[in-house]
C-alpha cells in the first residue's frame, strides 16, 4: 500500500490547527473574552446586516425573479464577464449586500441548474465584496470620520472585483454565455419563502460560527503580537489576513495618511480568512474549485491598494474631508448612488415581465 504524502494545502491546515490550538491554550482568558465579543458582534451587526439579504437572495432565485432579471442582462453580462444572464442576481447581490450573500446566490443558482460548476467557480472570484453600508458607514464614518474615504474604498473595491471578473472572460465557453430559455417550474410563494428563510438561517449559523472562532483567534493572536513589539502596520496586516473588521480597524489606527488607507484598501480587497471560510461554508459540497478564488482575492487586494494610492495621490483633499452627519441620507455626496440607480432601473425594466407572469 502506497502512502500518499500530504498536499501543500493539507500541510497548511495542519499548521493552522496546531497554531490555533497553541494560541488558545496559551491565552484561554483572551479566547473567552473575544469569543464573547464575537457573539455580541453577531447579534448586533452580522445577523441584522446579512440575514435579511440572505433570505432575499434565496427568494429571488427560487421564485424565478432572478430568471426575469437575467433575460434583460444576458447580453451585457456575456459581453463583459462571459457569464450567463442567470448570474445577474449573484453579481448584483454580491456587490451590494456583502459576503457571503453573493456566494450563497451562486450556490442556489448551481443547485437549480441555472449555471455550470465552471461558471459558479468563476463567479465566486468577484461576486463577494464588502457592502456599501460596511465600507461607507462602518469604515468611512466610524473609523476614519470621513465618509469620502469609505465611498472611495467601496468604489475601487467594485472596480477591482469587476476587473478580476473581466480578466477571466477568456475562460468562458460559448455555452455558458448563452442564457437558457428552458421553462423551469418554480415553487409557489409560500414554499419559496419558507425554504428561503430556513436555508438562510442554516447559512447564517455557519457564518456566525466563523465570526466567533476568528474573533477568539485574533484576540489570542493580539496578546502574542503585543509582546513582540511589531510595527503597527505589520500588526494591521496580520490582523487583516485573518479577519476583515479587525484588520481595517487596526489600519485606521495608523491615521488618515495615504499609507494607512492603502493598507486598509488591501485588507478590504483580500477580505480576510474568516470571510473566505464563510464563502466556502455556504457553497461547499458542490464540487467547486476554490484555488482560483483565493488567488483572485489576493489580486483584488493588490489592485485595491494600487487604485487607492492613485486616487488619493491625485485627490489628496479626500483624506481631509470631514465626515458628513450620519443623519444625512447616503445618497448625498456618496459614490454609491449611481449603483443604487442601476438597480432601480433593472427592477423597473423587469417589472412588465413580472406583471405578465403574475397575470
Amino acid at each position: 500500500m502506497i502512502r500518499r504524502l500530504p498536499t501543500p494545502g493539507q500541510l497548511f491546515f495542519f499548521f493552522m490547527c496546531g497554531f490555533s490550538l497553541i494560541l488558545i491554550l496559551k491565552s484561554p482568558d483572551a479566547a473567552i473574552e473575544y469569543m464573547g465579543a464575537g457573539l455580541v458582534l453577531c447579534v448586533r451587526t452580522v445577523i441584522p446586516s446579512l440575514f435579511p439579504f440572505m433570505v432575499i437572495s434565496e427568494l429571488i432565485v427560487t421564485s424565478g425573479l432572478g430568471e426575469l432579471i437575467g433575460k434583460y442582462l444576458n447580453r451585457p453580462l456575456g459581453w463583459i464577464f462571459g457569464i450567463s444572464g442567470a448570474s445577474a442576481c449573484a453579481v448584483l447581490l454580491g456587490a451590494f449586500c456583502g459576503p457571503p450573500v453573493g456566494a450563497r446566490s451562486v450556490a442556489v443558482l448551481l443547485d437549480q441548474g441555472c449555471i455550470s460548476k465552471k461558471e459558479a467557480s468563476r463567479l465566486l472570484t468577484f461576486c463577494n465584496n464588502p457592502s456599501s453600508a460596511f465600507l461607507i458607514n462602518a469604515v468611512g464614518v466610524s473609523l476614519y470620520s470621513n465618509r469620502a474615504i469609505g465611498a472611495v474604498l467601496y468604489t475601487i473595491t467594485l472596480f477591482s472585483a469587476f476587473l478580476v471578473g473581466i480578466s477571466q472572460r477568456r475562460f468562458a465557453s460559448g455555452q455558458e454565455q448563452k442564457y437558457s430559455h428552458e421553462i423551469k417550474i418554480y415553487p409557489d410563494g409560500i414554499t419559496a419563502f419558507t425554504s428561503s428563510v430556513t436555508h438562510a438561517a442554516e447559512g447564517m449559523l455557519a457564518v456566525c460560527a466563523y465570526v466567533v472562532f476568528f474573533s477568539s483567534l485574533v484576540g489570542c493572536f493580539a496578546n502574542i503580537i503585543s509582546a513582540l513589539g511589531l510595527p503597527a502596520a505589520s500588526v494591521a496586516l496580520l490582523y487583516g489576513i485573518l479577519e476583515l473588521s479587525g484588520g481595517v480597524s487596526a489600519a485606521s489606527a495608523l491615521g488618515p495618511g495615504i499609507a494607512g488607507v492603502c493598507l486598509a484598501a488591501f485588507i478590504v480587497g483580500w477580505s480576510g480568512l474568516s470571510v473566505h471560510f464563510q464563502v466556502i461554508s455556504v457553497s461547499s459540497g458542490r464540487g467547486l474549485s476554490y484555488g482560483g478564488y483565493f488567488v483572485a482575492k489576493l489580486i483584488q487586494g493588490l489592485l485595491n491598494s494600487i487604485a487607492a494610492y492613485i486616487v488619493f495621490t491625485l485627490f489628496p483633499s479626500l483624506l481631509l474631508t470631514p465626515a458628513e452627519s450620519t443623519a444625512q441620507p447616503l445618497a448625498s455626496g456618496s459614490l454609491a448612488s449611481p449603483y443604487i440607480a442601476v438597480v432601480l432601473l433593472i427592477f423597473a425594466a423587469a417589472l412588465p415581465g413580472i406583471t405578465r407572469k403574475a397575470g
